[in-house]
């Protein structure tokens, strides 16, 4: 995983389709740049539990830190 200093850490977004929830963890890969699609990187997909998300993204925000 390339990091740099200009990467946000890593977070959650939340998608509805059809009424059901599903969550994505990603970062900005220009944190003072828009919040758009292109400027994200994303990791392991979409999850039904946000349970999931939020231990993917604690797992990636520490991997980071000891980096």
């Amino acid at each position: 995983m390339e990091i740099r200093a200009n990467h946000s850490s890593w977070l959650i977004d939340t998608k509805v389709v059809a009424g059901k929830r599903f969550y994505q963890v990603y970062r900005l890969i220009d944190k003072n740049r828009v919040n758009v699609e292109g400027n994200r990187e994303t990791r392991g997909g979409y999850y039904e539990r946000l349970l999931d998300a939020e231990r993917l993204r604690a797992t990636l925000n520490a991997e980071e830190a000891r980096s």
